[in-house]
């Protein structure tokens, strides 16, 4: 059982932990994929894409930043319709199960299963049906990227840094 709190601390340590024992591939179904913020997770799944892990990513309303930033490191990103539980599954046998926020409390509740091959099987199989009215993302969308955005448009500081305009002293 993951023990609700205010951060998800214990869901993103049982996150990590899972994503981290992963050797041939990863499953994520989720909402809005806002755990990928978390700096662990993130460390977590980019330390999995070094070992060679695939890595596939089921959302319906993914943010474009979170979405360009895991396709950069080679991660597929589908978008279909909403799901109401989430999940994480490692290597087809281990994964978490983590239902909606409490509407009052705002906290998680969720399940790890380690070694649990039948039901992460199932899971796997809920994975490729929703793929089949899901949309792959292919290419990162430089232009719903913030930082794209603010240099396309700079904020005018009222101050002249062209390099051309100057004047350098050298030692």
């Amino acid at each position: 059982m993951i023990k609700p709190d205010s951060t998800d601390e214990d869901f993103r340590r049982k996150a990590a932990k899972l994503i981290d024992s992963a050797k041939d591939e990863i499953i994520v179904i989720t909402g809005e994929i806002s755990a990928y913020g978390f700096p662990d997770l993130k460390w977590a799944t980019e330390r999995a894409r070094e070992r060679g892990v695939t890595v596939k990513v089921y959302a319906p309303k993914p943010p474009p930043n979170i979405t360009n930033s895991l396709l950069a490191r080679g991660i597929k990103v589908f978008i279909g319709p909403e799901v109401k539980d989430h999940f994480l599954v490692a290597d087809s046998k281990s994964y978490i199960l983590s239902k909606p926020p409490d509407p009052h409390t705002g906290q998680r509740t969720g399940e790890v299963h380690e070694n649990e091959r039948e039901e992460a099987v199932k899971i796997m199989e809920k994975f490729e049906k929703l793929l089949t009215n899901a949309r792959l993302v292919e290419k990162v969308d430089w232009k719903q990227d913030s930082l794209w955005r603010a240099l396309q448009k700079p904020f005018n500081w009222k101050v002249d840094t062209h390099a051309s305009r100057l004047d350098e002293e050298y030692a």
